[in-house]
């Protein structure tokens, strides 16, 4: 699986969230993934919300109900649900669900798991760049999600690895 982190031991780690979680601990000052019992309980389950919600159901709506990158691909996507463009408008429609739960989310505190940036910011903050290289945007009336996305677009370390200075 890609990603992939190998320690010093030879051990393995796949997936984001888990190495996340393993180098944002190594110094014993995690900041992306809590540092308390209830941060990290309430930062896991708004990545995971931000992670089916938004990168999961952008990705899905692209690759099922867009030409998505092209016949090139065709070959990798399973049989059954190459042509279920219905499926990918329903994840479509989940996706601007997801928008809109944010968007609350976001009126009622400055980042999406609470008062600190962390994993889950990262992961909605992706999602919604891979919907704006599909095309899709933050729609007007989600004031508060639009005003997060501008927040984090200017921090240091997203101006960094975009290229913007």
């Amino acid at each position: 699986m890609v990603p992939v982190l190998e320690l010093d031991d030879g051990t393995f780690i796949s997936e984001c969230v888990a190495i996340t979680e393993y180098l944002d601990n190594l110094d014993g000052n995690p900041i992306l993934t809590g540092s308390t019992p209830r941060e990290k309980a309430v930062i896991h389950m708004m990545q995971k919300r931000a992670d089916d919600q938004l990168i999961d159901a952008i990705g899905n709506w692209f690759h099922h109900a867009t030409p998505g990158l092209g016949p090139v691909l065709e070959a990798y996507k399973s049989p059954e649900w190459a042509h279920r463009k219905e499926w990918g408008e329903r994840q479509f429609a989940k996706f601007q669900r997801g928008l809109d739960y944010f968007n609350g989310v976001l009126g009622t505190q400055p980042y999406i798991a609470g008062e600190r940036f962390s994993m889950a910011d990262i992961t909605a903050y992706g999602a919604l760049l891979h919907a704006a290289a599909a095309g899709v945007g933050i729609p007007d009336e989600l004031t508060a999600l639009a005003s997060w996305h501008a927040r984090i677009s200017e921090r240091p370390s997203v101006k960094q690895r975009s290229g913007q200075h």
